[in-house]
C-alpha cells in the first residue's frame, strides 16, 4: 500500500528547474539527516520549472515516516501545489460534541489548495505527502510548461500509477481459450481466489482515495485498475467484455456461494437453523460494540487504525461477517461450497489469532485494568470460537 505523509514533516524541498528531472530533500520527525529525492519526470505546470518550498507549522510523529527509506530514486507522480482539497473551519472534536457523528458532513469547511507530492520510488513503491496546512515558497519559473506537455506527463503519472497497482493486483496469467479444464474446488484454490480479490479490494481503494468520492464514475480509476472495458467513449473504442475478462478478477467459479439444491438462501442469525458459530460470532460482535462504547470513543479520537483496540475490533467483526455468509447458506458444507467454506474458516482462525494477540496486550495496558474481567469474557468467547472451527474443518474434511 502506499506510504503517506504529513504530520510527520518538519520542512522541505522539491527541486524541478530542470526538466524531467525532480531534486528535493524532506526532514522528518525523528530523523537527523533529510531524505533525499532524485526523481525522473515533472511537477504540473503550476510548479514546473520551480523550486518549492514547504513548512509544518506543527509537526508531529507519524509511524510510517519511519518506513521511509533515506534515499529516494524513482519516478515522479501528481506533484502539484493547486490540488483542492475540503478542509474543516472548526476542529473536527468540536464539531462532533456539538452534533451527531453522522452529521459530519454538514461540518463548516472550505476548499483550499493543498500540497500533493507523489511519487514512485524503488525503494518504498507509492509515496504521497499530502497538506493544505503546510506553509509554502514558490520560486519564478526557470522553464515553463504548456498545456500539452502538461497533459503528456499527466498521462505518463497515470500509466506509473496502473502500473504499481497491476504489481499490487497480480493478475493471474489468462488461460487459454481452448482450456476446458474445470475449476479446482479446492480449499486452496479458493484461498488464492480470496487473496486474489483482497487485493483487488486494495488496489480499488487506493485508487478511489487518489481521485476521490467520485471516483467511481471516473475514467482514471478504471485505467489505472486495469479496466479498459469500463472506459469512456472519449478514449477510444471499447473492447468488448467478452474480449477482456481481466476485470473478472474476483470470482473463480460461475456458482460462488450456490447451495446443493441450487438456492440462493441465507439464513439469518436469529433464526433456529443458523449454525450455532453464526450466532455466536455475531453475539460477541454485539456485546463488544455496546459494552466497549465509551472506549471505543476514546480511542477514536488518537487511533491511527492499529491500535490494539482496532485491531482486536476489526478481526472480531471480520470474523463475524464472514461467518455469517459462509455458514449461513443453506447446505453450506455440500460439495459445491466445501472448498469455499474451508477457506474462509482459515481465515477466520488467523482473524481470532490476531483478536487474541490485541487482547493480549490490552489486558497488559495500565489503562485497561478496570475492564480486565471483561476482557477475560471476550478471550474466552474468542477461545470458543477458534474451537469451534477448528472442530468443524475437522468435521468437513472428513465427509
Amino acid at each position: 500500500m502506499a506510504l503517506r505523509l504529513d504530520t510527520a514533516v518538519i520542512r522541505g524541498e522539491i527541486d524541478n528547474t530542470t526538466r524531467e528531472n525532480v531534486r528535493g530533500k524532506i526532514w522528518l520527525v525523528g530523523r537527523d539527516e533529510p531524505v533525499v529525492i532524485d526523481l525522473r519526470g515533472n511537477a504540473w505546470r503550476d510548479v514546473a520549472g520551480c523550486k518549492v518550498t514547504f513548512t509544518n507549522p506543527k509537526p508531529a510523529p507519524q509511524p510510517a515516516a519511519d518506513a521511509l527509506q533515506p534515499k529516494q530514486k524513482g519516478y515522479v507522480g501528481d506533484i502539484t501545489a493547486s490540488r483542492k482539497v475540503k478542509v474543516f473551519t472548526v476542529p473536527e472534536e468540536e464539531w462532533l460534541a456539538a452534533y451527531d457523528e453522522d452529521r459530519i458532513q454538514e461540518a463548516p469547511s472550505e476548499w483550499r489548495n493543498a500540497l500533493y507530492l507523489e511519487w514512485f520510488s524503488e525503494e518504498n513503491g507509492r509515496v504521497v505527502i499530502e497538506s493544505a496546512d503546510f506553509q509554502l515558497g514558490i520560486s519564478e519559473w526557470l522553464w515553463e510548461m504548456d498545456e500539452a506537455q502538461e497533459e503528456a506527463q499527466k498521462m505518463t503519472n497515470l500509466h506509473a500509477m496502473r502500473g504499481w497497482l497491476a504489481g499490487i493486483i497480480q493478475r493471474p496469467e489468462p488461460k487459454n481459450d481452448d482450456d476446458d479444464e474445470e475449476f479446482d474446488d479446492s480449499e486452496e484454490s479458493w484461498e488464492e481466489s480470496l487473496k486474489q480479490s483482497d487485493r483487488l479490494t486494495d488496489a480499488h481503494l487506493e485508487a478511489l482515495e487518489k481521485y476521490g468520492e467520485d471516483g467511481l464514475d471516473d475514467d482514471r480509476v478504471s485505467f489505472v485498475m486495469g479496466w479498459d472495458h469500463m472506459l469512456g467513449g472519449d478514449t477510444g473504442e471499447k473492447p468488448d467484455a467478452d474480449d477482456d475478462d481481466s476485470w473478472q478478477d474476483v470470482a473463480p467459479s460461475g456458482e460462488f456461494g450456490t447451495a446443493d439444491d441450487d438456492e440462493d438462501v441465507f439464513i439469518d442469525e436469529d433464526s433456529p437453523e443458523s449454525h450455532p458459530l453464526q450466532k455466536r460470532s455475531h453475539d460477541l460482535l454485539l456485546r463488544l460494540m455496546t459494552e466497549l462504547d465509551d472506549e471505543r470513543e476514546e480511542n477514536a479520537e488518537t487511533s491511527d487504525g492499529n491500535t490494539a483496540l482496532d485491531r482486536f475490533i476489526r478481526n472480531t467483526m471480520n470474523i463475524s461477517g464472514k461467518l455469517a455468509g459462509a455458514l449461513g447458506m443453506r447446505g453450506f458444507a455440500g460439495s459445491r461450497n466445501k472448498g469455499y467454506v474451508l477457506a474462509i474458516l482459515r481465515r477466520c482462525l488467523n482473524w481470532a489469532n490476531e483478536a487474541l494477540s490485541a487482547l493480549n496486550e490490552l489486558k497488559e495496558s495500565s489503562a485497561w485494568q478496570g475492564r480486565s474481567n471483561l476482557l477475560e469474557e471476550f478471550r474466552a468467547e474468542l477461545f470458543a470460537l477458534r474451537d469451534g472451527m477448528t472442530d468443524l474443518r475437522r468435521e468437513m474434511r472428513e465427509k
